[in-house]
This record gives C-alpha cells, structure tokens and sequence, in this order.
C-alpha cells in the first residue's frame, strides 16, 4: 500500500483532483510540480510516470503507478523526500478534508494545552 501522503500528491500532480484544490494548494501544487519535474529530469523511470499519470483520474491505474514511483524516489532520496512533505502538505490537507469538515494542524511546539476539533459543547480547560 502506498503512502496516503504520495497518493495526494499524485493525483494532484495528474491534474484531476486539482481542481479541488483552494488557493494555499494550488500554490503549494505549483511548487511540488517543479520539484517533482526537477527530480526527475536525470530520472526517467520518474518522469514516465509522471507523464503518464497527466489528465488522469485520481483512482486511475496510472496516478496509482506514479504515486509508487514517488514512494521509491523518496525512501532512496530524505532530502527530496523532506522537500516534498513539506511543499506538499497543504494539498494533502485540501484534499483529504471532508466536505465540511476541518483539518487541524499544530507544527509547533505545545507546552500547554492544545485542543483541536470542529464542535465543542461546555468545555472547561484547567
């Protein structure tokens, strides 16, 4: 099973689920694709999948292919793979939310409480 994260990833790339996508995506979606398209300009394997997976659904075997291909590249690259987690994060937020619903992300460093959520009755924090 591929990583949920590269999922993302690829199906923006392949154009389909970027039309999903709100301002913060599609900014970050612009940076990941050249940071893809760099990676893999010295890569072919890479770059046939990413061309490949163009104008494909997201369920489409091919933005499946792609998605592998970003696993291997970044399990043998944790530079690239750090690069590509932190351009991308906001298009696997955007695309994993439900309708309606929220996505909460800290980054930061707590040192007192942190609550997150969506619909809170009575609550009382000490």
């Amino acid at each position: 099973m591929t990583d949920p994260f590269l999922e993302s990833i690829a199906a923006a790339l392949a154009g389909q689920a970027a039309a999903g996508l709100g301002a913060a995506g599609l900014k970050a979606l612009e940076k990941v694709r050249e940071l893809v398209r760099r990676k893999s300009q010295d890569d072919p394997r890479t770059q046939a999948a990413l061309e490949g997976a163009e104008d494909r659904p997201a369920d489409h075997p091919k933005v499946e292919a792609l998605a592998e291909r970003l696993d291997q590249v970044t399990t043998a690259d944790p530079d690239f793979d750090g690069r590509l987690r932190s351009e991308g994060a906001a298009i696997h937020r955007e695309l994993n939310a439900t309708e309606g619903g929220v996505v909460n992300e800290n980054s930061g460093t707590v040192t007192g409480t942190l609550v997150q959520g969506q619909n809170f009755g009575d609550l009382t924090i000490n």
